[in-house]
């Protein structure tokens, strides 16, 4: 982390920041970007909790469309046979 300090540093001072003023910016900014920052562990666990919300909500469709295609099809037996009785 040292060395992205000196980076932050230098390219501060090298924009024409007041060397002091760099040196004070440089641990605030340190400090926010690595508390923001995800882990390799964070985004596989991310991905886990994606997939598995992925595969609920691809199963709940599945059955939604199920009972739906039930249904239409409970429909359209009843309409041919009250047709077929019509006649």
């Amino acid at each position: 982390m040292r060395a992205f300090g000196i980076t932050l540093y230098d390219a501060r001072v090298g924009a024409n920041v007041p060397p002091d003023k760099a040196k004070a910016v440089v641990p605030a900014m340190e400090r926010e970007m690595f508390e923001r920052a995800s882990t390799q562990q964070d985004l596989q666990a991310l991905q886990s909790t994606i997939a598995q919300q992925l595969l609920a909500l691809e199963s709940r469709l599945k059955h939604d469309r199920t009972v739906r295609l039930g249904t239409l099809l409970a429909a359209s037996i009843g309409l041919i046979v009250t047709l077929l009785k019509a006649f």
